[in-house]
Order: C-alpha cells, then sequence, then structure tokens
C-alpha cells in the first residue's frame, strides 16, 4: 500500500503517512462480516472511554490538564486505555481485521438488510457519541461556571466577614457612635410620706424601740429591733428610714437623719452579768464559770463592748467593775464562791442602775437556778427603774425558777426569759442574746436644739428597704447618763458616814470606784490623806469571801488581790456577834493602819459612836 499524496510505500495498518502524515484513504472491502466486527469494537470502546470523570479528574481539568494527560494521580477513566475521542486505540487491537473505525465497508457494498442494520448499529454508534460529548459538555460547564463561583461564594464570605469584624472591633473602639439608650428609672420618694405609701408593696416587720440615747443632744441615738413574725432578726439592705418628732405638746415635725445603722461592727454594747453564786450553786458553778469565761472573751472589744459582772447570794457584790480588760474579767468569774441565799432582785436592780448610767445600747443579762428568797427590792421594782431607764432584761433560769414571774419581769422591759433544764445550754443562750442585741439598729437624728433633752418625746419611724417595710409610733422621755466628771487628781477623800453600799455608789456615780490599794506606794497614799482629815475608817473597793473554810479578798475592779496588810487575826468574815463581815476597810488601830473586813454599815448596825465624824472613803479614777 502506497500513500496517495506522496507515493510513499505505506505499512499494513498504517492511518497516517509516515513521510508525509496524510492520512490514508483505505479502500472499500466486501467484508461485511469483518466491518461489524470492527464497529462493534470501536462502540465499545467509544463506551469504555466516555464513562464520566471522577472527582479526581474533575479538579485535573480545573488545573487545566486535557482527558487524556497523565497527572500524578491515576486516571481511572483512562488507566488500561489512556485514550480519547481524539486518540484512537492502537492498531494491534485489529491486527486481525486491519481496518480502523474509518475502515468501513462504503453502503453501496451492503445489501439493503445490511444497509438496515449497519445503520441501526451507526445510530447506536452516533448515540454513543454524542451522549459521551454531552457528558463531557456538562462537566465542562460546571467546571467553568460551577466551581469559580463556589470559590467566589467562599471568597464573598470571608470579605463579609472580615467586614464584619471590623465594623464589630470599629463599634467597640468608637463607644461614642452608639447612641446611649437611656431607660427612665422610677425614683423612690425617700420623705416620711413618700416611705409610708410605699409599704403596701413590702413584707411587713416588727420594729420595737429599745432605748434612747441623749448624751450628744441635739443629736439623739434611738435604738430598734427588726423582727419578722417568727421574732428572728431582719438584716434591711441599704435601708431609707425617715422620723417625725413631737416634743412635748409642740408640732409634729420631721427630722434630719444622720445616720441609720446596725451595731455590728460598728458600736459596742454596755453589757451587765447577773450571776447566781447562792449555796445552790455549789456544784453547777464551776460550770457557768467556764460558760461565762468563753463568753466574755468572744465579745468586740473593738467596737466598744463593755462587761461589768455582779454576783449575787445573801448580798450583792461587784466581781468587776465596767470594763473592756478580758483578764480582769476572769479574774472576777474565778473569784466567786457559792454562799448564802438567793438575792436576785436585789443584784438586777443594781445591774439596771448601772447599766442605765451608760451611753450607748445597753442590757442586763442574768443567770437564776431558783426563786428569790432574801432581796430588800421587789420584782416591780425591778420593772419600773428598767422601764425609766429603758433597760432590757434578759433572765436565763434552771431547777424550779419563778417562770410566769420571770416572764413577765422580762416582756415588761423588753427582753426574755429561757428555762434551761441544764446548765450547759446557757452557752447557747448568752450567744443567742448578743447576736440580738448587735443586730440593733441606731437610728441618730437631730431633734430641737432649743428644747430640753429630757423633754417626752413622741416619735413616728418608717423604715425599709428593697423587700421589708414598716413603721412605729412610740413616747419616750430619756433618763440622764453618766456624765464624765474631769477630776484633778486620780484620787478623791470624801468625809461621810457612810455604809460600804452608799460609797462605792457615789463613787460609781463619779465615774470611778472605790479605792484598790494593790501597793505599798498606794497604801502610804491613802493613809495620808486620811491622816490629814483625821479620819481613822476609810472604805476600799474590795470583799471578802469563803473558800475551803478560809477568807480570802478580792477586788471589785477583778485586779490581782496581792497586796494584803491585814490587821492581825483578820480578815475573820464574821463579827463577834455572829454578823457577816465581807467589806474591806483601811483602818486605824493604836496608830497603826492596817486592812480590816467590817459589816456593811457599822454605824448603824452597833450604834458604835467612835466611827462618827472618823469615818470617810477614797475614790478612784481611772480615767
Amino acid at each position: 500500500m502506497f500513500c496517495n499524496n506522496c507515493g510513499a510505500k505505506l505499512k499494513e495498518g498504517s492511518v497516517f503517512c509516515s513521510s508525509c502524515g496524510t492520512k490514508v484513504m483505505i479502500p472499500a472491502s466486501n467484508d461485511v462480516s469483518m466491518q461489524e466486527k470492527v464497529q462493534e469494537a470501536n462502540a465499545v470502546t467509544l463506551q469504555e472511554n466516555f464513562k464520566p470523570y471522577s472527582e479526581e479528574q474533575t479538579d485535573n481539568l480545573k488545573a487545566g490538564m486535557q482527558p487524556g494527560a497523565q497527572s500524578d494521580v491515576p486516571q481511572d477513566n483512562y488507566a488500561q486505555n489512556q485514550y480519547s475521542v481524539n486518540n484512537l486505540p492502537p492498531q494491534d487491537n485489529y491486527a486481525q481485521s486491519q481496518y480502523s473505525m474509518y475502515d468501513l465497508p462504503t453502503q453501496n457494498d451492503l445489501s439493503d438488510d445490511e444497509k438496515k442494520g449497519d445503520s441501526n448499529k451507526k445510530l447506536i454508534v452516533a448515540l454513543s457519541i454524542i451522549s459521551s460529548l454531552i457528558l463531557v459538555a456538562v462537566v465542562a460547564l460546571i467546571i467553568i461556571f460551577v466551581v469559580p463561583k463556589k470559590d467566589k461564594d467562599d471568597d464573598n464570605n470571608k470579605a463579609d466577614n472580615q467586614k464584619q469584624t471590623e465594623q464589630s472591633s470599629a463599634a467597640e473602639e468608637d463607644t461614642t457612635a452608639t447612641p446611649e439608650v437611656t431607660t427612665e428609672v422610677a425614683v423612690l420618694d425617700t420623705s416620711f410620706d413618700g416611705l409610708m405609701n410605699n409599704l403596701s408593696n413590702l413584707t411587713p416587720v416588727t420594729i420595737k424601740f429599745v432605748s434612747s440615747d441623749v448624751s450628744n443632744y441635739p443629736n439623739i441615738k434611738t435604738y430598734f429591733t427588726v423582727e419578722n413574725s417568727s421574732g428572728e432578726t431582719v438584716m434591711l439592705s441599704s435601708p431609707n428610714v425617715a422620723i417625725k418628732e413631737k416634743i412635748s405638746n409642740g408640732a409634729e415635725i420631721e427630722r434630719e437623719i444622720k445616720s441609720f445603722e446596725q451595731l455590728e461592727g460598728r458600736e459596742g454594747i454596755s453589757i451587765e452579768l447577773v450571776a447566781d453564786k447562792s449555796g445552790s450553786m455549789e456544784s453547777d458553778l464551776p460550770t457557768m464559770q467556764n460558760i461565762m469565761s468563753q463568753f466574755v472573751n468572744a465579745l468586740d472589744y473593738n467596737s466598744g463592748d463593755m462587761v461589768e459582772l455582779i454576783a449575787f447570794d445573801s448580798y450583792v457584790m461587784y466581781m468587776c467593775t465596767y470594763t473592756q480588760d478580758t483578764s480582769l474579767l476572769n479574774n472576777g468569774i474565778n473569784n466567786m464562791t457559792t454562799y448564802g441565799e438567793t438575792a436576785l432582785y436585789d443584784a438586777l436592780y443594781e445591774a439596771v442602775r448601772n447599766a442605765g448610767n451608760k451611753e450607748g445600747a445597753r442590757c442586763v443579762i442574768a443567770f437564776t437556778d431558783g426563786s428569790d428568797n432574801c432581796s430588800i427590792h421587789s420584782s416591780e421594782e425591778v420593772i419600773n427603774l428598767a422601764n425609766t431607764y429603758s433597760v432590757p432584761i434578759f433572765i436565763i433560769g434552771t431547777n424550779g425558777g419563778d417562770y410566769s414571774l420571770y416572764s413577765d419581769m422580762t416582756s415588761r422591759t423588753g427582753g426574755m426569759y429561757w428555762d434551761i433544764s441544764s446548765i450547759s445550754d446557757m452557752s447557747t443562750i448568752l450567744d443567742s442574746i448578743y447576736t440580738r442585741e448587735k443586730n440593733m439598729y441606731c437610728l441618730e437624728y437631730v431633734s430641737d436644739a432649743s428644747a430640753d433633752a429630757y423633754s417626752e418625746r413622741n416619735i413616728s419611724c418608717v423604715m425599709s428597704d428593697s423587700t421589708y417595710g414598716s413603721s412605729l409610733s412610740t413616747t419616750f422621755t430619756a433618763t440622764r447618763t453618766l456624765e464624765k466628771e474631769k477630776h484633778e487628781s486620780r484620787y478623791e477623800l470624801i468625809v461621810a458616814d457612810v455604809s460600804w453600799s452608799e460609797a462605792n455608789e457615789e463613787c460609781l456615780k463619779k465615774g470611778g470606784h472605790l479605792i484598790t490599794i494593790t501597793t505599798q506606794e498606794e497604801m502610804d497614799m491613802a493613809v495620808a490623806m486620811a491622816s490629814e482629815k483625821e479620819l481613822r475608817f476609810v472604805w476600799m473597793g474590795g470583799y471578802t469571801s469563803i473558800r475551803d473554810d478560809n477568807a480570802y479578798g478580792h477586788w471589785i475592779t477583778g485586779e490581782p488581790f496581792e497586796f494584803q496588810p491585814w490587821y492581825p487575826g483578820e480578815p475573820s468574815r464574821t463579827d463577834e456577834d455572829g454578823a457577816d463581815e465581807m467589806y474591806l476597810m483601811l483602818w486605824q488601830v493604836e496608830g497603826e493602819w492596817s486592812w480590816n473586813d467590817q459589816r456593811n454599815d457599822p454605824i448603824r448596825d452597833t450604834g458604835l459612836e467612835y466611827f462618827k465624824g472618823k469615818t470617810g472613803y477614797i475614790c478612784e479614777y481611772e480615767e
């Protein structure tokens, strides 16, 4: 076979001339069976070669590679033949027929049936080719339009996100760019009438007036408890308060509020501890002493708490006058020993009087194991005095105390009574009383400076926070508290034929106490003062008690009792006629000064003339 263009000899089965590249025109053949085989082979080849592209091939197309091109990733659709529409199969596939798809018999050489069959076969081949071409076109369109659109959408999304981020950052940096949104908030009317009108929106509580203090007049301090229906203290959060005052028959005027605060951590309490040391307390005394020590050691002295310890048996005894020194208080507690009967009312009367002379909040807390059986004062006298001074009384009782009487006494003075079965329960109750007192509120307001501080006053008070609210109207007359006097000297000698109790009370009123002689130097100073006034009998601030059948002395201040210049044979604790002697006296016998324990009122009790005009006492002022 030779090339029709250049005449070069062609190899069998050549499609193109190897010399000039002209396509070889192969003569038609009458071998129909061979033609049919070639057509069928070509149709199968086209169907296999034009399977849909895989994702990997689509990526290659996106990268610009030809469908039949080689890549690092194997082409699934062309792994066996590696041909596309334009790459015909190798001639080896047609070694037997020596025909390609272009070497087909002509229509003129075929019969009608053969022509018809041939046309059908050609139609099949054509449809197959067209389907493959359409598939290729669709894939191409997807590559051209969809993939770039996705990339564009991704880019747009990234751009939008970046834009939003930049806008957010700009908004954070430029806060002035955001207009302020204002919300109208209802302002509470904090006047008296305004607070009263708001009470219907709040949970009601109970306000109780406790006491007042006019020591810094015209500023008046009033003390209140705020409790719920169960009697528990209510803690007011950022409270509002208003007060109206009417002095005597004057007009009711709303007053300026200086402060309204809870006592806890801000203001101290003056506490009178009253302890039963009668003979029936012998087995329980150590437990009571331990509980009292724990209590006084735990008080808040930094905020101003002060304690005075008074004990009673048949007599009332000062174990430690008002102090913040726990060592003195503990000495006084440990100096208690049991003796005699139960003079509870006398002890309460003395405690109320002393508490009433203190500024600020004050109360009396007493413990007893029974009923009063030897007091001079009555329970009604105690109640009246407590109400005069506005001093609440709390009583803890055990072992058959007079429940109804003690309950009446405490409730009428603003206090409370506990009837316990074991003295060990005393500790918990002491803590609860202290917590109640420290949870009180102090309302300080400015009164009329031109009015008498001790005039009768009617006050109407309203207080509330966001949850609770209540009002109160009460009448009170302030009592005179102990005014601190200025003294020229630490010691003051008073010449007076009085009893020890009277001398002690006068020194307390003056802001001091009977002298406690703890050194020789102090002894010499006291003797010199008495000698100058030609006195022979001078009361001192101390007692004697009995422990293990022996008399011992202790100071009313709780100071250590170490220096003891007793007269020979003293202290006796009992006079020659059998009367109790328990009050300390500095006396001169045969020109020598020494100590003796004496009955409370030797002048009136015995009628001894030699005491008259020769008796006095020395007050000692700590400040």
